[in-house]
């Protein structure tokens, strides 16, 4: 028992050195990008030696990619999960615009990342892969809403941008206290996005 109890302190400890590592990542890469950062710094950062970086990383772009995924699937998770049943179009994009604004307040580094380094050339296809469900799920959307009449005949692409360009835009905004990404800001915006998409009198 007492092999058992230190194997998981020793896992405990590689969970908590990878996790600093993770949040140093994005609290560097956040604020100055993937080439303004170098590997030492991370380390130093999180408070391990950087030979221990290389425990957990390839390299730093190995680094990036698993912070990207972290924040990404979180957000896919929060985000992108099943709708309650029996929600008309309206309200589906409404809480769709909900979801994205709860999750760029409760994690607002982790959105100016993704936006930051969302087309990047070192993401790998895995973590392209976790991008194109926003848009699987934009796509979806904008085929239900063309066939009610709802929508104007928008490429999917263009309400992706619409929708991840304002929420990333009220956070960076929040950030510089231009201003409150509150519940009435959100709404407010998410009206805005609605009238930008929907036919006169949907």
């Amino acid at each position: 028992m007492a092999d058992v109890a230190d194997l998981g302190a020793v896992r405990k400890v590689q969970f908590d050195k990878r996790a600093r590592l993770l949040a140093a990542a994005l609290a560097l890469f956040e604020t100055r990008g993937f080439d303004g950062v170098a590997v030492p710094e991370i380390a130093r950062a999180a408070g391990v030696a950087t030979g221990t970086l290389y425990l957990y990383f390839k390299d730093k772009q190995a680094l990036v990619n698993a912070l990207y995924r972290h924040w990404k699937e979180r957000y896919n998770d929060m985000v992108l999960a099943p709708l309650p049943p029996g929600l008309v179009l309206r309200d589906r994009f409404t809480t769709y615009w909900q979801r994205m604004t709860d999750f760029a307040r409760a994690h607002p580094s982790a959105v100016r990342f993704m936006d930051l380094h969302h087309h990047a050339a070192y993401l790998d296809d895995d973590s392209r892969a976790l991008s194109r469900r926003y848009l699987e799920v934009a796509e979806a959307f904008a085929r239900d809403a063309k066939a009610e009449g709802a929508i104007r005949d928008l490429e999917p692409t263009m309400i992706v941008a619409l929708t991840w360009g304002a929420a990333a835009g009220l956070v960076k905004f929040a950030a510089s206290g231009a201003l409150a990404l509150d519940q009435r800001t959100s709404t407010a915006m998410e009206d805005a996005l609605w009238r930008a998409i929907a036919k006169e009198g949907s």
